[in-house]
């Protein structure tokens, strides 16, 4: 049977019999299937989407400017930043104002501005150098304090509230100051009185020294040793002066493997130089007959004859380099499980028969805590104390006092008779080769000193009298949640970590705790009495036995910890303190009120330009949660083997990347290379901290030209600094290598690869930047961060 004839399509086709119905529904529709018909149809909608949005840029957005204008390049930058600071932005802060485009109008604004364009290089490209563009003239405005040997930000800021805190500790005696104020005060006041310590320093500090059993260098043959054992003495020395780290150091710490208990640590000690490398070649190393000559020189001013204190302070130096002889190095000491080497009281006999910890210990919570033989000690070193015991019981009793109250002297130099004070500056002058410096003003010396000694008390009314509280907590709150959430996000990116690593380190970064401004009980005055409701001083006391005073209730504060479940509440910093930290066995960052005002943290300002420095601050921070040292703890603060044999493989082998960078830089004239290895969590932290907050802001903003701008020379910014250490300048030619060495050693590897080195990774990321002529190759997604 035939199939019954086609008819035909008003079109003019011709149907096909019905077994090909597919090709009639086909023919019949100009040729177009169901799927082509909907394609075309989504396609013409995604056009009108298109055109809608260009309109919007056009007229809303006033893109029409880059038709109108020109499109702004870096050749025309001088007109650009005005621009950049004050032109469109979307997500403003409270303070920002809108007009008919939205420009910030605030105070802040202009003084970001102002900050900008005064550092500006405005003859450098900054797709050739942006560090030297964005910070090029902060050497030409900016004065170098004559006892400062560099300058940059942090610094910046610290003297500006360290003036802030000057100005609160000389304001009168208030009646309705606190105990606690009055305290701070009165010993700020009492530290400027020269004249007193003029007339006073002196006995002072030898009524201390007796209390100890005397100084042998002073008294000479009249010196009587001392009927106990030297571990006893090392203990006294802690129980009524506060000296620690001296011999061994002694600390009531958190359990790294179970951080809600507390552990007794021994450890190897500071050393008198600082460092310990000049020590490794012996007692005639340049630095160290500095360092005796200093020895002698304080002990004759207080009294010694010249050559008995030129003989025992030999001999106490040459039992330092024993000591230090037996010491490791810092390298090795970043190592947490090295380190960790729990004992109970009764074991360190066993281990370390010449050396009696146990009566050291016993003897420093005498008064304070009951000890047993099942207590659990930490002793960090174990090498250093099992070497040291020879040392120590070859040395006779008046060379183990030389030394240890050479030692307490030096640490109470700042409360000595200012002639008395010059020999140590002009220590630190023969050691760094830098003779153009001065001491610092008294009143510096003596803010230093109060916001150590008295940090709640003198931060309380920082906080009180500088500090926005309600505005820049609820700006870092917001801060760190968006640095947070765009962390864990770029966790759950990496491509490198198995899923359970990967779930416990998002677990960790969700549990971050994040400490901002100061303590919530900073103004409870009952928390205030129980802890800084110390007897008043009076006119009479010296400064050096009030600091004392206040050094002792800390190490009571301190030993009374033991035994008891750690108070994770507790601050470790003053809010009158220009500094951030990640602690890694509790899991938390702080974020001092000191750190937390302008230019880090500036309220009334665009976010984009509050990333650049406070963004990057709290993301450094962060990352250090998941850097060489601070990955080996995990959510909890427990030190902790949780990533997986080869993510951990994998991780290690991206930090010999940075190592790699890093150890590139070197200082020719002193023929040394920057410690990638030692820098190693830094480094990992400065460049996850840039990029975290990079992120944040693509993530948070609706992108453009301005708003990476500014970011980056905000970013710039935070990395000032301005080093004058040129040869011609100040050094002759046979101090240079020694003066390169150490400023290489102090400073480079904090400061130097954050700019130049640091630099050379930001710049590639000028591809983010309309107008540079070409785009480097390398880009966030080949930048070497962990992430």
């Amino acid at each position: 049977m035939k199939p019954p004839p086609a008819a035909d399509c008003p079109n003019g086709f011709k149907a096909t019999p019905t077994i090909k119905k597919r090709r009639t529904f086909r023919s019949c529709r100009g040729g177009l299937t169901k799927l082509e018909a909907c394609l075309v149809a989504l396609c013409l909608l995604l056009l009108a989407v298109l055109l809608g949005l260009s309109i919007f840029w056009l007229i809303i957005l006033e893109g029409y400017r880059i038709f109108t204008e020109g499109f702004p390049t870096w050749e025309n930058h001088r007109t650009l930043l005005p621009y950049a600071v004050n032109g469109s932005d979307l997500w403003q802060n409270s303070g920002s104002q809108k007009r008919d485009r939205p420009v910030c109008t605030s105070r802040e604004c202009a003084l970001i501005a102002g900050m900008f364009t005064a550092n500006l290089n405005e003859q450098i490209d900054p797709c050739e150098d942006f560090y030297e563009f964005a910070c090029g003239s902060y050497e030409l405005r900016h004065d170098l304090s004559p006892n400062k040997p560099m300058r940059h930000t942090i610094g910046d800021v610290t003297a500006r509230v360290n003036k802030q805190v000057k100005s609160l500790l000389e304001a009168p005696h208030d009646p309705a100051d606190k105990p606690w104020d009055r305290l701070a005060k009165s010993y700020y006041q009492k530290c400027l009185q020269e004249e007193v310590l003029d007339q006073n320093g002196i006995s002072a500090l030898v009524m201390i020294l007796n209390e100890l059993g005397g100084w042998p260098v002073l008294e000479g043959d009249m010196w009587q040793p001392w009927t106990h054992s030297w571990e006893q003495q090392l203990a006294l020395l802690i129980n009524r002066t506060g000296i620690n780290a001296v011999v061994l150091e002694f600390a009531v710490g958190h359990d790294p493997k179970n951080s809600s208990t507390t552990v007794i640590e021994i450890d190897q000690p500071k050393w008198g130089i600082g460092t310990r490398w000049p020590y490794l070649s012996g007692a005639d190393d340049p630095m160290i007959k500095n360092y005796t000559q200093l020895m002698i020189e304080i002990a004759i001013g207080i009294g010694a004859d010249p050559a008995i204190a030129a003989r025992d302070m030999r001999e106490a130096v040459e039992l330092e380099v024993k000591l230090v002889n037996f010491s490791a190095d810092e390298q090795m000491r970043r190592d947490a499980d090295r380190v960790y080497n729990p004992f109970q009281l009764y074991q360190l006999a066993e281990i370390f028969p010449y050396v009696d910890l146990e009566e050291y210990v016993r003897t420093i919570f005498r008064d304070s805590v009951d000890i047993t033989l099942n207590d659990t000690v930490i002793v960090r070193e174990v090498e250093y104390i099992r070497g040291i015991q020879h040392v120590m019981q070859s040395s006779s009793k008046r060379t183990i006092a030389n030394y240890l109250l050479w030692r307490s002297v030096q640490g109470f130099s700042p409360f000595l008779p200012p002639w008395l004070r010059e020999p140590f500056y002009k220590f630190r002058a023969n050691q760094t080769g830098i003779f153009t410096n001065t001491p610092p003003e008294r009143w510096e010396d003596c803010v230093t000193l109060s916001v150590m000694m008295l940090d709640m008390p003198v931060g309380k009314l920082f906080v009180q009298h500088f500090f926005d509280k309600e505005k820049a907590m609820t700006k870092m709150d917001e801060l760190t949640l968006y640095l947070k959430e765009t962390f864990i996000e770029e966790l759950h990116n990496i491509d490198w970590m198995d899923d359970k690593t990967k779930q416990r380190a998002v677990d960790k970064a969700n549990f971050i705790e994040y400490k901002s401004g100061y303590p919530p009980w900073l103004f409870n005055d009952t928390w205030m009495q129980d802890n800084w409701g110390l007897t008043p001083t009076n006119r009479t006391e010296p400064l050096l036995h009030l600091t004392i005073r206040l050094k002792l209730s800390r190490v009571r504060d301190e030993l009374v910890r033991f035994k008891q479940t750690v108070d994770r509440s507790v601050w470790y910093q003053g809010p009158a303190q220009v500094d951030a930290y990640y602690a890694p066995n509790l899991n938390q960052m702080i974020f001092p009120a000191g750190i937390m005002q302008f230019p880090f943290l500036t309220i009334g300002v665009p976010n984009y330009v509050t990333f650049g420095m406070a963004g990057a601050v709290v993301g450094h921070e962060v990352s250090h949660a998941f850097d060489d040292q601070g990955g080996r703890y995990d959510e909890f603060g427990n030190l902790e083997d949780w990533w997986a044999r080869e993510t951990a493989v994998k991780f290690y082998e991206k930090t010999e990347c940075f190592v790699k960078q890093y150890e590139s830089i070197s200082v020719p004239e002193a023929g040394i290379r920057l410690n990638g290895r030692m820098s190693l969590g830094e480094n990992i932290a400065d460049n996850g901290g840039v990029k975290t907050a990079y992120m944040v802001l693509n993530t948070q903003i609706w992108r453009c030209f301005c708003q990476t701008t500014v970011y980056f020379l905000r970013l710039g910014f935070l990395l000032l600094d301005y080093y004058p250490m040129r040869m011609e300048q100040q050094c002759d030619d046979k101090k240079c290598p020694k003066v390169f060495l150490i400023i290489w050693q102090q400073y480079a590897d904090l400061c130097y690869r954050r700019t130049t080195n640091g630099w050379k990774v930001v710049v590639a990321l000028s591809q983010h930047y309309r107008g540079c002529k070409t785009s480097p190759a390398i880009s966030f997604s080949s930048w070497p961060t962990l992430m």
